[in-house]
């Protein structure tokens, strides 16, 4: 029997069933660890993969076309764009989805299911993205790829929903921390814009999911920060009304770039190879003019930090870089954006450090103090996440002194974006509104979807067919279950009645009537409670069965095992039970 019982609780089945409660933390946690490994292998392959088409293709270091001939520079993004149309032209529509809205949009809507040819197309994308030198970030697709290959490891191992929705936000996670050496920042981003509510039990596997993957990328690949800069604080505390004033004057470009990329997603019925041409003609321009704008810029901050650019070409570098990455993540283009913004946000803070030292007239702090918070700034404005843009700047910087500054600053450009772009203040958000999708999930909506199914289910119900033999129903009320399933007609359609009713029609209506029946029709015994139900997967969310309890009008559920049986049941009482 202990055997028995040792075994049982080791199988797979039992691994799912104990998922679906909110109290799941060991298994949650194993989930979270294979998630890390798996995406941190995953990233491994992305950045080898997008080192060797940059070497081989154009015989430079990524990240480094400035060092392209000037006709190579101007072909690379026009060629590569070229490239990108056909293949979306070749793919379905809705495999031309990608990036952080994607998932987004797929945890939202679609309980964490990311489509295989989506992440595929978004592996190629973004290195030909990347390689030909588009104003793009890596963390875009980074997050879409991590977010996929865990969630399609939850879906190969039939796990609950609710499961699967977290193993988006690990996958999301661990992409960022193995992306950029930063598992704080992943851990706080997949929190904060995908899963966007904070929980212990949430909290606990996406950490290791972030450490784990960070861990596998630092073991084969390295670490090292972005940024070279000496740990520095803010040299006086009189600085801080500029601080603010730099956030503000932060957030109002932020809103900038949300509206103007806002503006060019309602070009998304163009043919998409004229939308893809105007964005590589636009990048060709610029990169023949300002060649350090191609990639994601981070060099430009480095730039930046040492004070030797002026304010007219730190402004010049900002607006272009704003320009150049809104429009073509605006025209559809699949790109990262966060490291472009942060670089633009670098540019801005580097520009008001330069006018608040114009402006007092005495010593201040280094420009770089007010480049790193531009950086957070950009970032949280944009994306409408404070917390992940103080952390990322704090672990790329590995400047623990900037963290104070940085809270003001962050807190002001959060604000102004806010208050400008009320309706729509994450540039995410913006992109999902206008494909007609509401980002509206309540508080209860998010506690039943954290909750698996089998949270609630009973087991304590007999199946049968709607007629009975007196010796079947005596058999069934001897077994004493709560409910019966009545399987009506050939068209899987079931009705839930309390077992009562039947023992109420057996032993005491038919005696006081002095009948003796040799059959009973369940259908015609008279009950109060009779409810019709409808069936649902038991991989399903508390969330999703409240639903579908409502849009069909019904207060009954049974609920579907892997193999189509029926294992159990659910009410609407139980659902409300669980919340009261």
């Amino acid at each position: 029997m202990f055997r028995k019982n040792f075994f049982q609780r080791l199988s797979l089945q039992h691994f799912r069933n104990r998922l679906a409660h909110l109290d799941a933390l060991p298994q949650l946690a194993l989930l979270g660890l294979i998630s890390g490994i798996a995406t941190g292998g995953v990233m491994v392959l992305f950045i080898i993969s997008l080192n060797l088409a940059t070497k081989s293709l154009l015989g430079i270091e990524p990240e480094n076309h400035e060092a392209l001939s000037l006709t190579i520079r101007v072909l690379a993004p026009i060629i590569g764009c070229l490239l990108l149309a056909f293949i979306f032209r070749l793919s379905k529509q809705s495999w031309r989805s990608n990036g952080v809205p994607h998932v987004i949009e797929r945890f939202t809507f679609n309980q964490g299911h990311m489509p295989w040819p989506n992440a595929l197309g978004q592996f190629v994308n973004a290195i030909i993205s990347l390689t030909s030198g588009l104003s793009a970030g890596r963390e875009g697709p980074a997050v879409h790829m991590g977010a996929s290959i865990s969630s399609l490891i939850g879906v190969h191992l039939k796990l609950p929903n609710n499961s699967i929705r977290l193993l988006v936000g690990c996958g999301s996670a661990a992409a960022i921390g193995a992306s950029f050496n930063t598992p704080i920042a992943g851990v706080i981003f997949a929190m904060e814009v995908i899963v966007a509510e904070y929980t212990l039990v949430g909290f606990t596997p996406i950490i290791l999911a972030s450490v784990t993957g960070t861990a596998l990328s630092q073991s084969l690949l390295g670490g090292g920060s972005l940024f070279n800069t000496a740990p520095q604080a803010l040299y006086t505390l009189a600085e801080l009304p500029w601080v603010s004033a730099s956030g503000i004057i932060i957030g109002i470009f932020a809103a900038l770039f949300i509206s103007y990329s806002g503006l060019l997603f309602r070009t998304h019925h163009w043919p998409v190879e004229i939308r893809f041409l105007f964005a590589g003609l636009l990048t060709a321009l610029f990169a023949a003019l300002l060649p350090s704008l191609m990639g994601s810029g981070f060099d430009l901050v480095n730039l930046s930090f040492t004070g030797d650019l002026s304010l007219g070409v730190l402004l010049l570098l900002a607006i272009c870089k704003l320009l150049l990455t809104a429009t073509t993540f605006g025209l559809g283009v699949p790109i990262g954006i966060i490291g472009p913004i942060m670089v633009v946000g670098g540019l801005f803070g580097a520009a008001t450090g330069h006018i608040g030292a114009f402006l007092a007239g005495t010593q201040v702090s280094d420009i770089n103090i007010y480049a790193m918070i531009g950086m957070a700034s950009m970032m949280a404005a944009c994306l409408q996440a404070p917390l992940a843009a103080l952390m990322a700047l704090m672990e790329l910087t590995a400047n623990p002194h900037i963290i104070m500054p940085g809270m003001l600053a962050v807190v002001c450009a959060t604000l102004t974006s806010r208050y400008l772009l009320p309706d729509h203040p994450s540039v995410f958000q913006y992109a999902l509104e206008l494909k007609g999708l509401k980002l509206h999930d309540p508080a209860l909506s998010q506690i039943l979807s954290r909750t698996g199914i089998g949270a609630v289910m009973s087991k304590d119900f007999k199946r049968c067919t709607d007629k009975l033999s007196i010796g079947m129903a005596k058999t069934i009320l001897n077994a004493k279950p709560r409910w019966l399933l009545i399987h009506e007609d050939d068209n899987d359609h079931f009705v839930l009645m309390p077992t009562s009713d039947l023992a109420n029609y057996v032993y005491l209506d038919l005696q006081e009537d002095g009948q003796s029946l040799k059959e009973v029709v369940l259908s015609e015994i008279p009950s109060e409670d009779r409810l019709s139900a409808s069936p649902l997967s038991q991989t399903a969310t508390l969330a999703e069965a409240q639903t579908q309890i409502s849009d069909m009008r019904t207060d009954t559920l049974y609920i579907t095992g892997l193999k189509g049986e029926v294992i159990g049941i659910v009410t609407r009482d139980m659902i409300e039970g669980f919340y009261r």
